[in-house]
């Protein structure tokens, strides 16, 4: 039986570009007849979801996020990641301009896997 392998330099940099890595990413390898599958493995911060009263405008969501990533950094965090729903184009214009990068390029569906 096939076991997982750490992925070679290069199947890390062939999916480089389509996979948001970072130094604490992880690449395992699995070799089968059709090729070889590769996973990306990471752990990450994540703020989602987050509460607004009804009211909240959109200069107080912006300051609460501020102080929130205010927050992360002094923790030590370099990036974190959050949600978006996927039909609100003006809240994805909004977090762009603020310095956010999309890294899903389509709408997705996230699930959940408790182990």
């Amino acid at each position: 039986m096939k076991r997982l392998r750490l992925a070679s330099p290069e199947e890390v940099e062939s999916i480089k570009a389509e996979s948001d890595l970072d130094p604490t990413c992880l690449v395992v390898a699995l070799d089968i007849q059709g090729g070889t599958a590769l996973a990306v493995i990471r752990t990450v911060c994540e703020v989602d979801p987050v509460f607004y009263p009804k009211d909240f405008s959109d200069r107080m969501k912006l300051i609460f996020i501020r102080d929130v990533e205010t927050f992360l950094s002094a923790k030590g965090v370099g990036s974190y990641y959050y949600n978006l729903p996927a039909d609100d184009t003006i809240y994805h214009e909004t977090m762009k301009h603020y310095g956010a990068e999309q890294v899903s390029k389509v709408p997705e569906l996230r699930f959940k896997v408790n182990l």
